[in-house]
């Protein structure tokens, strides 16, 4: 038989005759690939997951150890209770209706009927400022708001200035239906961020 010489061309060992070729073997990068991706995308998934979970769970929640004033929100008080919002200190005394609102020079008549809130304001703080009856608003039983329209004659609280310390005493008209019944006045600083005082009305 013919052996080829030391140092020749050396070629692949062919298997003998009828016997099947060896099976090649698979590289295995392509699966170590697809096994990291996978992996990262479970972390990412993860992630997302405990993200959104954690927001739902406190979504729902009060602020430990703060009240709504803490957290910046409205102040509610009684009528004859002074409550603040912004710098100036409000105390509603009591609210009653009328026809007509003024006196005989300067009279103004409801469409429905007025809801007078007479009240008190002082200026708690460094600064004058202007206390105008536009900042009041009354909301009824059915949660429908009625705003002042701060600009009848007879309101003795119209752009009234304050200074530092000072407060003054008025009135301000409100012109809702007749037979509306108020369950809350309140009183909006709108130089302030503060949410607005709440006076609830028995």
């Amino acid at each position: 038989m013919y052996e080829q010489p030391p140092g020749g061309p050396q070629y692949p060992q062919q298997p003998p005759p009828g016997q099947p070729p060896p099976p090649q073997k698979r590289k295995a990068w392509p699966w170590v690939l697809l096994g990291c991706g996978g992996a990262a995308l479970l972390v990412i998934i993860l992630g997302v997951a405990c993200t959104v979970s954690l927001f739902a769970g406190g979504a729902g929640q009060e602020p430990t150890g703060e009240t709504a004033d803490d957290a910046g929100g409205a102040e509610s008080v009684g009528v004859g209770e002074p409550g603040t919002v912004g710098q100036w200190e409000v105390t509603v005394s009591g609210i009653e209706t009328a026809a007509t609102y003024g006196d005989e020079f300067s009279q103004e008549t409801a469409q429905g009927e007025y809801a007078i809130v007479d009240l008190t304001v002082e200026n708690t703080g460094t600064e004058a400022t202007t206390f105008d009856s536009s900042a009041i608003s009354l909301v009824d039983s059915e949660g429908n708001t009625h705003s002042s329209s701060g600009s009848l004659a007879a309101d003795s609280l119209f752009l009234e200035q304050i200074n530092p310390g000072n407060e003054v005493s008025g009135s301000v008209a409100v012109d809702v239906p007749e037979g509306t019944e108020i369950t809350e006045v309140e009183v909006t600083d709108t130089l302030s961020t503060e949410g607005p005082l709440v006076v609830e009305v028995d």
